[in-house]
């Protein structure tokens, strides 16, 4: 009996060292004097040995997989980035193929307590533009409050991040309604300058069956330091998580704007900048389908546009094939200026960091005349 206790109070010890790294050396000193002693068995010693190289391989692995990772003054300021490098091929001849720095982004956040966080993103192709610009109080779950710049809660696909797209490009839809590039405030890369409250509520078994986000904006869109109209405009999204692969979403947008002014209207009022949609997704394994739906007013014209997709790993986590359907009508009294945009894809993940997409969109328009547009895309990505 002595000797059994003898040998758990050495057992113990090992563990004990073991948990707060001591040297490996060290380790391998004690277990001989243990072995000498008739302590321990060499079986048992082998069978440590074994647990701790286990250990410290497990270690080595996360060192390695983090090793990209810049992180100054502890969780206070972490650094990452994205670079997309894209070549274009566009089937009218009036327009040349090139190369181009689709995205090259900077973004710095980080924890000044448990509570309080902040993120200040750049964007440094083309031209240097700050995208977002914050800071955070998280009182739990259920509730975060954020103050600055940041994306506007409209639109699944808007809200998605550049780097975890699975095209190259969003929507027509999303760039028309969403404050990106074809809106009619101008591209805002779905951002804005205002107050926001979000968080996720009534958890079901592993996950929380609702996300909420409420938000009050300029309505003038990213990097405007003054407002263009004295009205606040708001946005609102909520998400229902039946299971975890599910998810059903709507989103909501009230606001005005003042339109660009014109020869015939150099002086134009406000007018009423309305948005909403429903979206919903499923991802199971390998496979991934969406759709998403998107209506606008601004003024007396009403615009619409939806999409869907899918997608498959053909090799789990390395070769992914797409397609998509998307379609936009800019103006719906007009009958002839709905755009249909097919796109097939295909992504090749090498790893966590990199990605090549190689994307051709077939173009059709209502119009009598069709434009020989069709699209084929490349671009390399690397995060982070």
């Amino acid at each position: 009996m002595k000797n059994f206790y003898l040998k758990t109070i050495a057992l113990l010890s090992i563990l004990f060292l073991t948990t707060f790294s001591v040297e490996a050396q060290q380790n391998e000193d004690l277990l001989n004097i243990l072995i000498k002693k008739g302590l321990v068995t060499q079986q048992e010693a082998d069978s440590i040995r074994s647990e701790q190289a286990i250990k410290e391989q497990a270690k080595r692995d996360k060192d390695k997989e983090n090793q990209h990772n810049i992180s100054i003054g502890s969780r206070a300021l972490q650094i990452s980035g994205l670079v997309q490098a894209r070549y274009q091929d566009f089937q009218q001849t009036s327009v040349n193929n090139a190369f181009d720095l689709h995205r090259a982004r900077l973004d710095a956040k980080g924890n000044i307590t448990d509570n309080w966080s902040y993120e200040v993103y750049t964007e440094f192709a083309a031209s240097t533009k700050l995208l977002d610009a914050y800071t955070a109080y998280k009182f739990g779950d259920f509730l975060k409050v954020s103050a600055g710049q940041f994306k506007v809660p409209l639109s699944y696909e808007s809200l998605v991040s550049d780097s975890q797209l699975d095209f190259i490009d969003r929507s027509q839809t999303v760039e028309a309604l969403a404050g990106r590039s074809k809106d009619i405030i101008g591209n805002q890369n779905g951002r804005d300058i205002g107050l926001q409250i979000n968080g996720s509520f009534a958890k079901l078994n592993d996950h929380y069956l609702f996300d909420y986000i409420l938000g009050v904006f300029n309505g003038a869109g990213y990097n405007v330091t003054t407002d263009n109209n004295n009205y606040k405009d708001f946005a609102g999204r909520l998400v229902i998580h039946p299971i975890r692969a599910l998810s059903f979403g709507g989103s909501l947008y009230e606001g005005e704007d003042v339109p660009a002014a014109t020869t015939k209207v150099p002086n134009p009022g406000s007018q009423v900048r309305h948005r909403y949609g429903f979206d919903g997704q499923f991802v199971s394994g390998p496979f991934s389908v969406g759709a998403e739906y998107l209506h606008g007013t601004d003024g007396a014209i009403n615009r619409d546009g939806w999409y869907a997709q899918a997608g498959y790993y053909v090799v789990p986590k390395f070769l992914q094939i797409l397609g998509k359907y998307d379609t936009y009508d800019p103006n719906k009294v007009n009958p002839t200026d709905r755009t249909y945009i097919y796109t097939t894809g295909v992504n090749f993940v090498f790893n966590q960091w990199t990605k090549l997409s190689v994307d051709y969109l077939f173009r059709h328009e209502e119009a009598t005349v069709q434009i020989q547009n069709n699209i084929l895309e490349a671009q390399l990505q690397i995060a982070f």
